[in-house]
């Protein structure tokens, strides 16, 4: 697996206006978040994690090229969400294509940023998108915030990552994805 490689992403037609930066201070090194982003135990374990819901399905294939599939259950409904790895460089930057079917989203870009301070990383996540309505820009800003506080919450004290206390749900977590398939 090659970690600092890219892909070209392919062009949109439809130009992504505007963007939301959301960022935190966590008490670890980069290399331990980073590849949080990258495996699928950990993943469900924040990543688009709301209040309510739960992962109930992760998939990850982490490498340029390569994508994942996460499903959430949250009042009943399952949300799914999609992506292709664009860039890894590890343990530096992270950058993905997303879809979310629900809502809409069909050709957002997700850039994940690290880097060392001190004894802490910062971790700067920017989603870039197409304005449909204002109030999508406010709901994408609290759900990346929200990440951030679960992904920060986790590592308390620097030490080895804190798993939630949360009960378990049965999950399926695989390593291999074709981002193909996926959409259809």
């Amino acid at each position: 697996m090659n970690l600092s490689s890219t892909i070209q992403p392919r062009l949109s037609s439809t130009l992504r206006a505007v963007s939301v930066r959301v960022s935190r201070q966590i008490w670890a090194a980069p290399k331990p978040i980073f590849d949080a982003w990258l495996d699928a135990d950990e993943a469900r374990t924040f990543l688009f994690a709301d209040w309510s819901g739960q992962a109930i399905r992760s998939e990850i294939d982490a490498r340029v090229g390569g994508g994942f599939r996460l499903v959430r259950r949250s009042d009943g409904e399952d949300v799914e969400y999609l992506g292709q790895y664009l860039e890894i460089d590890r343990p530096h930057r992270l950058v993905f294509s997303l879809f979310v079917e629900k809502y809409a989203q069909r050709d957002d870009r997700v850039i994940v940023e690290l880097a060392p301070v001190e004894a802490q990383s910062l971790i700067v996540v920017t989603h870039e998108f197409s304005l449909r309505n204002l109030a999508e820009k406010s709901r994408i800003q609290r759900g990346w915030a929200r990440v951030l506080d679960v992904l920060t919450a986790r590592y308390p004290d620097g030490g080895v990552p804190r798993v939630p206390q949360r009960a378990r749900v049965p999950v399926r977590c695989t390593m291999k994805f074709d981002p193909v398939r996926a959409l259809d």
